[in-house]
């Protein structure tokens, strides 16, 4: 699975690239330089792709407004995430946190070398230590299947999108892309690393109905930070009442039940 979201992430990265150089192609086409315009396709493709394969991470990640975490300041969301990489063969991420009081947790990267594992202020005040590991090791688990490059390519090729046709639409993109029934496939595979299904249903429960008075979603403004929605370990924050569960398997509450069965 990690080789083929990396496989996937390398042609979604292509697609900017190929529809400017095709553009641009045609142009010089028409103007009676055709092997001009080959060349400014394959290396307009080349540089949008390189482009967004080594910023979209932390593009993504400098508009949420996260900052690196100290271990001294969370001494208990370091050990568990140095535990869980142990358990999972995995270099041990960056941590970063984001000033919210909404629990949630999201990881991205360019691979498991470079990924950075980031959380809400409020995650760790609002679960307990089980609750916790739970929803670390769902992170650790998309980083472990490349998830995160896939997830870091999809919020910039989907930003066009979302400013054209707004950002609802932009973020159900994003959905699309990175693929429905992610965050419920990584639940299932972070039960089986903590051999502990409920304690992943405890947390999502518990964060599915966590209201902040106060407290905004997402935490960061602009479009980039509402495009991340379906990469958080709960998307459906401040979703609107009227949204329906059926069908989707993403959906925090289908998945608490799914996993308390």
């Amino acid at each position: 699975m990690a080789a083929a979201n990396r496989r996937k992430a390398m042609l979604l990265c292509l697609v900017p690239g190929g529809v400017v150089g095709v553009l641009l192609g045609i142009v010089l086409t028409v103007l009676g330089l055709p092997l001009v315009g080959l060349g400014v396709l394959l290396v307009a493709t080349a540089a949008c792709a390189a482009w967004i394969w080594r910023t979209a991470p932390g593009l993504v990640q400098s508009a949420l407004g996260a900052v690196p975490s100290r271990e001294e300041d969370r001494p208990r969301l370091h050990n568990l995430v140095d535990g869980l990489c142990a358990t999972m063969g995995l270099d041990r991420p960056a941590i970063a946190v984001i000033d919210s009081e909404v629990p949630n947790a999201l990881a991205l990267g360019r691979d498991s070398k470079s990924a950075t594992l980031i959380v809400t202020s409020g995650l760790e005040g609002s679960l307990g230590l089980v609750e916790l590991e739970g929803v670390l090791a769902h992170e650790l688990v998309h980083i472990k299947r490349n998830d995160i490059v896939l997830s870091s390519a999809a919020v910039l090729v989907a930003l066009p999108w979302a400013v054209l046709r707004g950002t609802p639409v932009g973020a159900d993109t994003v959905h699309t892309l990175v693929g429905r029934g992610r965050e419920f496939s990584a639940d299932q595979r972070a039960a089986l690393i903590v051999r502990y299904p409920a304690g992943i249903a405890s947390a999502l429960q518990v964060m599915s109905g966590h209201a902040v008075a106060g407290s905004t979603w997402p935490s960061a403004p602009g479009r980039i930070a509402a495009l991340t929605r379906w990469l958080w370990v709960d998307p459906m924050v401040g979703a609107p009442a009227s949204e329906s569960s059926e069908g989707n398997l993403d959906d925090t509450r289908v998945r608490a039940a799914a996993l308390g069965l």
